[in-house]
């Protein structure tokens, strides 16, 4: 039996109604009432049933395609599958389009490839969960679906195809019609960057400062992930709260972000000269001892700086800045805020999400005329190995800018640290189970690292590195953590290198969650042992660390007392800024409220200039480690720092 309900799609409000009156007309009618064309249907059919059924003939080319490769077979297997199925018409244009007379014309390969272009594996993402911008579920060719609105309400993917009816059910998926084939980028970035105009001026620096050459790398071919699956204890099928898995490739990546040449020639730049000119007054004033390096190719070169702090070696899609780890773990009235490390050598870019104004996405607001921001439609423009987008003023790592990093407290979520996470869509890929409590209880996601995948992370044989990418009951910063443990009998060991921290002297902070299963860890800021071995079994109400959950003291309602004999002992509690999504193994209204959130101070540091650093952890006893987060706060600071 199939079952056909109309909907409006003039927002998510009226989509809600849609699956209400479609629950109703369950119990009515078997009969379609179409309003328009946009219909909401449920069917016992499989994903590729349906469409090679003949009474849905519009999707007979896209059947026959899936057909000639075999993947109307998948189709029709259990699983979850989401579809974007292009129109016979759709079809003939894309054969139009690349010069051929139909599917004969393309090479099997070919054929394959295309009809991965249009599915996900593995999901079901119904048009409720689409967001406006990248979708976090990547199709069988490894792209990604780029969602957008426009001004009359209707949905594109990838920019050109607009979704003709969404949310056909099945049983194994869901089916989205769209009228024009998804053809993703398949060339480089800086190919990608030239077929531009606009950005000409960009393109012509990113050449002559050699800069183009930083952003080749794609995939590495040498990792297959079969080779890692004995890692793997608890699979998928074992029906656990959790599941492990190995990531599926190694993939490189890179964000460019651009001033168009109409914004250059606003500020009087029109060429290459103007540009280093306009370079060299900036990056002089931070850096005056290489005021005279005139090669553009060289990386203290003006120039050369000015454009390296556009690159990104994360492939960072406009929700990857920072809305992807906005789950419900975060409190919705505290301002978030990323730091990203960029190609410009020992340099930060600020990302921040204004809880106020509602805005994201704003880059080095250190006020709120110096923000830049991304242009409101030209952006996540794709490509085989990163995405660019354009900016709205010139993006600069200035002496202000340094100045507002040096002075304020910088707290890295643990995944930041390391490019892999994101450019292999395991970072902010669980958005949807944290930000749904619909969702909460679906299986988590335990990434189970290779040795040597993570570059910045150097571990002995015995340890085993995990990523866990969110889960509700973790009161995590941003949900996810870093998760080490050893292999049966032996003992964890692992070092890892930091982001750029600008010079100054700081305070450094380890963020952690204890549990009975943690043990005894020594750990060490660029080998200097800091301090005495952590227990990370003791909850923060142990004696030796004397929490005190605020407002349980009449005398100290607010817990400030409690605060400074905690930090006398070397302690913190955990921010306020965010929570656990759903109670369970810890609760309370945020992690201040926990006695399992803890903070450990490492200690005072003097940095004599701007640079990465080591952090080393030693286990001294049997247990897991994690890894939630790390703070840097300048001494300067810590008078006048918030709970959060």
């Amino acid at each position: 039996m199939k079952i056909q309900v109309s909907f409006s799609t003039k927002g998510v409000a009226l989509r809600l109604v849609a699956v209400t009156v479609a629950i109703v007309s369950l119990f009515s009618s078997c009969d379609p009432d179409e309003v328009g064309d946009n219909l909401y249907t449920f069917t016992d059919q499989m994903a590729g049933q349906y469409l090679k059924d003949a009474e849905n003939a519009q999707f007979s080319e896209f059947a026959r395609l899936l057909d000639t490769t075999k993947v109307l077979g998948l189709l029709n297997s259990y699983g979850q599958y989401t579809i974007f199925a292009p129109t016979n018409e759709a079809m003939k244009e894309f054969y139009a389009i690349k010069g051929k007379k139909g599917l004969a014309d393309f090479s099997r390969d070919t054929l394959l490839t295309i009809a991965y272009d249009h599915i996900i594996n593995g999901t079901k993402v119904p048009y409720l969960s689409f967001i406006n911008g990248r979708l976090s579920e990547m199709s069988m060719s490894n792209r990604y679906f780029t969602i957008s609105f426009d001004n009359k309400s209707e949905t594109f993917v990838n920019r050109t195809s607009q979704i003709l009816r969404k949310d056909i059910m099945v049983h194994n998926g869901v089916i989205h019609s769209i009228n024009r084939v998804l053809d993703p980028a398949r060339e480089g970035i800086v190919e990608a960057i030239a077929s531009k105009p606009e950005y000409s001026l960009f393109y012509e620096a990113l050449l002559v400062t050699a800069m183009a050459d930083s952003l080749l790398l794609d995939k590495d071919d040498s990792y297959n992930a079969a080779d890692y699956r004995s890692l793997i204890t608890t699979p998928k099928e074992s029906n656990q709260w959790f599941y492990q898995d190995i990531p599926a490739f190694r993939r490189y990546g890179y964000t460019v972000l651009m001033e168009s040449n109409a914004t250059m020639a606003a500020r009087g730049v029109n060429s290459l000269d103007d540009l280093a000119a306009y370079a060299k007054s900036v990056y002089d004033q931070i850096y005056p001892e290489d005021a005279g390096i005139t090669d553009f190719k060289n990386r203290r070169n003006s120039l050369n700086r000015y454009i390296s702090y556009h690159l990104i070696n994360k492939e960072l899609s406009k929700t990857k800045f920072i809305d992807a780890y906005d789950t419900d773990h975060m409190l919705k009235t505290v301002d978030m805020y990323e730091y990203i490390e960029t190609m410009c050598p020992n340099t930060l870019l600020e990302v921040k999400k204004d809880r106020a104004s509602g805005e994201s996405n704003l880059f080095n607001a250190y006020n709120a005329a110096a923000a830049v921001r991304l242009h409101p439609s030209n952006y996540d423009f794709e490509s085989d190995n990163g995405v660019f987008h354009e900016i709205d003023k010139p993006l600069l790592y200035s002496v202000d800018v340094d100045a507002y990093l040096s002075s304020k407290r910088l707290r890295f979520d643990a995944a930041s640290f390391f490019p892999e996470l994101t450019n292999n869509n395991m970072r902010g890929s669980r958005f949807n189970q944290n930000s749904n409590a619909s969702l909460y209880r679906e299986q988590s996601l335990h990434y189970q690292i290779p040795r040597g995948y993570i570059s910045r992370i150097k571990a002995s044989e015995q340890t085993v590195v995990g990523y866990l990418a969110g889960y509700a009951r973790f009161q995590n910063y941003m949900a996810d953590e870093i998760f080490l443990s050893a292999s049966a009998g032996k003992l964890y060991e692992f070092t890892i290198t930091t982001p750029p921290i600008p010079a100054g002297t700081y305070e450094i902070r380890f963020g952690y969650l204890t549990n009975g299963k943690r043990g005894v860890a020594q750990l060490y800021v660029d080998d200097i042992p800091a301090g005495v071995p952590l227990n990370l079994n003791l909850t923060a109400s142990d004696v030796s660390i004397g929490y005190e959950t605020p407002g349980s003291i009449t005398t100290d309602p607010a817990g400030f007392e409690n605060d400074k004999m905690m930090r006398n002992r070397g302690y913190m509690k955990g921010p306020a800024g965010f929570k656990v999504a759903e109670a369970g193994w810890t609760s309370g209204q945020n992690a201040r409220y926990s006695d399992a959130n803890l903070r450990k101070i490492l200690g005072t540091y003097q940095f004599a200039e701007a640079g990465m650093h080591e952090i080393k952890v030693v286990g001294l006893s049997g247990g897991e480690f994690m890894f939630d987060y790390l703070e840097f706060v300048p001494t300067s600071a810590i008078e006048f720092e918030d709970i959060y």
